[in-house]
């Protein structure tokens, strides 16, 4: 799926002083940072160097029909697509957040039961709920480091 680099990466430490730094030197009418050697801009094709990301084909919109989605209609779609449905509905976060820790439990308990052999319809549930906490966890972690939206889950049908 072409997210083999962003996992061989694991999860980022943030340098908050470089952080600030940047934003300091962020030129949004430019769409550069200002630096003290020149300007510097950061594109797609940058991404696709750094970390192996294809950066061609179609753009990826969030689809208008899933814009009143909430708690339920996101926890049918992550059963349907993943197998896993949380033993409590309290590890939802708000109307579309899901907690992590419960999904790699559930992962670590899959893992014992996948095998060289195993049919297409045991390793695609598997395979959509990593990529979840791939999205949740290493390309768009929020603070607690511990939340995915569930609106990704589209991204995975």
């Amino acid at each position: 799926m072409g997210f083999y680099m962003i996992i061989e990466i694991g999860r980022l430490q943030f340098d908050w002083a470089l952080i600030t730094a940047m934003i300091e030197r962020w030129r949004p009418e430019t769409h550069t940072f200002h630096l003290p050697i020149s300007e510097a801009t950061i594109t797609l094709e940058d991404m696709e160097v750094l970390f192996g990301l294809p950066v061609d084909g179609l753009p990826v919109a969030y689809p208008h029909a899933l814009r009143d989605y909430r708690g339920l209609h996101y926890l049918h779609m992550l059963q349907r697509l993943t197998g896993f449905y949380p033993a409590e509905e309290t590890t939802l976060s708000g109307a579309t957040r899901l907690q992590l820790t419960p999904v790699r439990q559930h992962l670590e308990a899959m893992d014992a039961e996948i095998t060289n052999d195993s049919p297409l319809e045991v390793i695609n549930p598997h395979t959509r709920l990593v990529l979840l906490l791939m999205f949740g966890g290493v390309l768009f972690p929020n603070t607690s480091g511990n939340l995915v939206s569930l609106r990704f889950l589209h991204h995975l049908e």
